[in-house]
């Protein structure tokens, strides 16, 4: 039924040329083994895997996804058509992971917003929140006491950089 009603969407999207969020397919979910009450409910777009957003409800859930879609827009220049097949792409985020405990609190801290509601690559930055500005430079020497070594301010540099810091 999905792929059913992707379908219609994508073949109603040929109609206009700028597509908003109620032109896409939803698809929700209730997480059954959800340990964070914050990932209770899921909501994505049929056949647009890598946009996914999560809530403690189900319109908290909705929500989240048109703020995610409202910020792909912002930052894309290509938005996928209502119902079209977007194939995955990986980027990785193996130095991230390793860093996830740190991530947590440097998102909190600087970025203020949860680390769980994004994904974050190796190759993500501050630039990628518009935060390389010298007051949020200073807020992570204060809130973490090293200063970024580099100007690509690349999240998991920073955060191997604070692990340095802790560990010795």
């Amino acid at each position: 039924m999905n792929q059913l009603k992707a379908k219609i969407k994508y073949l109603k999207s040929f109609l206009k040329s700028e597509w908003n969020f109620n032109d896409y397919p939803l698809e929700t979910w209730k997480n059954p083994n959800a340990e964070q009450n914050d990932l209770e409910y899921g909501a994505k777009f049929t056949n647009w895997w890598s946009l996914v957003a999560h809530g403690e409800t189900e319109n908290e859930a909705v929500e989240n996804l048109k703020r995610h879609l409202a910020d792909f827009k912002k930052n894309n220049t290509d938005v996928p058509r209502p119902g079209a097949n977007v194939p995955i792409e990986y980027t990785e985020s193996d130095r991230i992971e390793k860093n996830e405990h740190i991530a947590v609190e440097f998102f909190d801290k600087i970025i203020g917003i949860n680390f769980y509601d994004c994904f974050i690559s190796d190759l993500s930055s501050l630039h990628d929140f518009d935060l390389a500005d010298e007051q949020t430079l200073e807020k992570i020497e204060s809130e973490f006491g090293i200063v970024p070594k580099d100007k690509d301010y690349f999240l998991s540099d920073i955060f191997e950089q604070i692990n340095e810091k802790a560990s010795g």
